[in-house]
Order: structure tokens, then sequence, then C-alpha cells
């Protein structure tokens, strides 16, 4: 018996309620169904027999403790690394659902053994989608929009996702994390993300006048994208970190273009007033996650951006000069 994971996504809502006299009589069918397939048939067919009932638990009951400890049972019968974890994607499923971060860890670092042994390439596709949600849920953001990110061809999870949700957390978080370069290819000219970003309010307007450095539009979306990033169930928790970084972020980006400019010419690129880009400027500053100075008499933000690419110079030059004095003593040594 194959799970769910074929691409196509599997009923996992009740399809009645359920009183405690069906659900009994329910699960003693599939306990005679396990008895007789170990009586008369082999481990397979107990496996299947059992996997039918933990789906029974875990979908029309939502007894999802007791449907784990069968899902096991039936690990433990399983040989090949393809089959264990499609039963693991199912524990991962529940477990997240649960918000049971150390669980959904260890049954991912499972996975990852998994695929070393020879698990197929849908598993290994599937499974960047389940860590990248777990990254969500305990705030490496970085991690899991480089998940995303590189999944975005492949995307096939719509156990655990639709494709539409898996777009809006890899352009959320990918804005956030990834550099102009990842940004310009792998979203904002993205066929797949741009086939589904235009059915997402905001988003296809917010990733790109960020990208633009359109900053009094991005302020305006990103308003629309926050209360939206507030009420997801994976990111709610994380809602006040991420406005705050998404801000910082585009601090940052349009800094780089000054070495020096007026609060109240920033103020008016972001559509704010002088006093709030004033305070949120003194805030990152002051816990060391800006670069700049604010001359509070003139009024001017004084970029302090490191300039890396005058910093790889230099530090060639100083390689440069090690490498020729080394050479130089080299030869000295060989002429005597």
């Amino acid at each position: 018996m194959d799970l769910a994971f074929s691409g196509e996504q599997k009923n996992r809502t009740p399809t009645k309620q359920w009183s405690e006299g069906e659900a009994a009589a329910k699960l003693k069918e599939f306990d005679d169904k396990i008895k007789d397939s170990r009586e008369n048939h082999g481990e397979i067919e107990v496996r299947d027999a059992m996997i039918d009932k933990a789906e029974f638990l875990s979908f029309e009951l939502r007894d999802y403790t007791e449907a784990e400890k069968v899902f096991r049972e039936a690990y433990k019968m399983s040989g090949g690394a393809s089959k264990k974890m499609e039963i693991l994607f199912e524990t991962l499923l529940m477990n997240i659902e649960k918000e049971d971060t150390e669980s959904v860890r260890k049954d991912i670092e499972t996975c990852h053994k998994l695929i070393e042994e020879g698990a197929d390439w849908d598993k290994k596709n599937k499974l960047k989608i389940f860590e990248g949600v777990y990254c969500m849920m305990i705030r490496d953001f970085k991690k899991s929009a480089d998940l995303f990110v590189n999944s975005i061809a492949t995307f096939t999870a719509v156990e655990l996702m639709s494709m539409r949700d898996f777009v809006f957390y890899t352009v959320v978080l990918g804005l956030m994390t990834q550099d102009r370069k990842t940004l310009k290819k792998h979203i904002i000219f993205s066929p797949d993300i741009l086939a589904m970003n235009r059915e997402i309010p905001h988003l296809k307007e917010f990733a790109e006048s960020f990208y633009r450095c359109d900053y009094r539009s991005f302020f305006k979306t990103f308003i629309e994208i926050c209360g939206m990033v507030a009420k997801d169930k994976y990111l709610k928790g994380h809602a006040f970190f991420y406005t705050r970084e998404m801000r910082l972020v585009a601090y940052k980006q349009y800094l780089e273009s000054f070495k020096s400019v007026t609060i109240d010419t920033m103020a008016s690129a972001f559509s704010v007033s002088s006093e709030f880009i004033d305070k949120e400027l003194s805030t990152f500053i002051y816990n060391g996650k800006l670069a700049c100075k604010i001359d509070k008499v003139s009024g001017i933000i004084e970029s302090h951006q490191e300039n890396k690419r005058a910093e790889l110079f230099g530090t060639s030059l100083r390689k440069g000069d090690a490498l020729l004095n080394r050479v130089q003593k080299l030869a000295r040594g060989l002429e005597i």
C-alpha cells in the first residue's frame, strides 16, 4: 500500500463525526485485519493494515498520540528507505500540527540518514519543504528560505501546504534573507513564482517594489504583508521579529546607495515621518544592527556600510605582497 505522496493531496479532513461506539467498532475492524494478516499473510500485509489503522486514527479521530505509535510500529516493519520516509512524513505532519519541534527535528535527522541510504529524489525534494517548515517554526528564516528557493521547481509537498502558501513563504522569507542576485533569478523573474504570486494579494508588488528600491510602494504593501504574517500558522509567533528584521533589511539596502543622506530625504523615500525614521534608525544603531550614525544637529545620516569590493581588493593586495615577499626570499635562497 502506498501513502499519498505522489503529488496528489490526500483528504485529511474527517469524513464524519464519529461517535465513541462507531470509532471503537472501526478500530476493532482494523485490529481484526492486522491479526488476520499476521496469521495468514506476510509482514508487508501486516504493515499495510497497521498504516490503515494509523491513518484512521490520524485523519478521522485526530488521535495523534495513538496514531504516531502505530505509524512507528509500521516503520519498524518497513525495509526500503523511501517507504520509511513515507511513514515518517506522516509523523512529521502530526508533530508539526502539534508544534512538537523536538520530535520534528529528530524525524528530519532520520530522514536525512534515509536519503543517504538511497531514498528516491521525490522524497529528498519533499524533505526540503518539511525541513523548511521546521526552520520557520524555530525562526531559522535564512535556512528556511534557502530550502524553499531550492525547491521552487520541484515542489510536491501538497499534504503539508498548498503551492499558494509555498510561494508566499518563499517570497516573504526570501526578500529578508537572500541576496539580490538570488532574488532576481529565483523570485522576481521565476516563472513558477510569477504564475502564482498574482493570486496572493499584494505579494507581487511587495517583492517587485523592494527589488526596484521603490520604498514608498514597498512600505505600503509591507503593512498588508505584515497582517498576513501575523495570521499565518507558522509565522504568527514570529510576526514582530519578521516585521522588524524586514524593515532593517530595507533600511540597509537604501543606505548602501549613500555615503550620507538627510533624515528628511530618507523619510520621504519611505513615505513616513522624519521622527519615525530617526527613532527606527537610532534603535537599530544602538543595537549594533546598522553601521551608520545620525548627526542630530544637521539631520544627516552618515553611512558606514562596508564596501565589500574595496575590502576584497585590499585583502588581495595584502596577500599578493606576502606572496611576492616569499618568492623573493626563495629566489635569494636559490642563488646562494
